[in-house]
């Protein structure tokens, strides 16, 4: 079983940085990193984990790195988030891809704010979440 792994890990790999094969790639992932909360603040916790600059990498702790397809910092906004993960797949959608965006964490995350489930309708459009605005950017296509 491990070298059946080891071989596939090998040939994602080689699909991501192959400039071709990327498009190709049918599965990416994003982390965005939450800013610490108020209370976090009060209890002085520390920050665990940094964005290397102009990379998709984040560094744990010390020396631990990890790379991802997207990697948004404490500072990300919702409308930047949007248009570089969901945007593209709602367009895909008027190709005749399927598409599908998980939103998966440990409770109290920001899993909820940036999907934007907890949509309301006075909710100022920097707080829009990705539902609410795939829906609008469909609508939209669909004029």
């Amino acid at each position: 079983v491990r070298c059946r792994e080891r071989e596939i890990s090998l040939r994602s790999n080689r699909r991501r940085h192959h400039p071709v094969m990327a498009d190709l790639t049918s599965v990416q992932v994003a982390l965005r990193i939450r800013p610490q909360l108020g209370k976090e603040k009060v209890e002085m916790c520390r920050e665990c984990i940094s964005v290397v600059p102009d990379s998709s990498q984040v560094v744990l702790g010390k020396d631990r790195a990890f790379t991802y397809d997207h990697v948004f910092g404490t500072d990300s906004e919702q409308e930047q988030v949007f248009r570089a993960c969901v945007a593209p797949l709602v367009d895909g959608c008027f190709k005749g891809y399927n598409a599908t965006v998980l939103a998966y964490g440990q409770t109290g995350s920001g899993k909820t704010h940036t999907m934007g489930t907890g949509f309301e309708v006075s909710q100022r459009e920097e707080f829009k979440g990705a539902i609410p605005r795939a829906v609008e950017l469909f609508f939209e296509r669909t004029e």
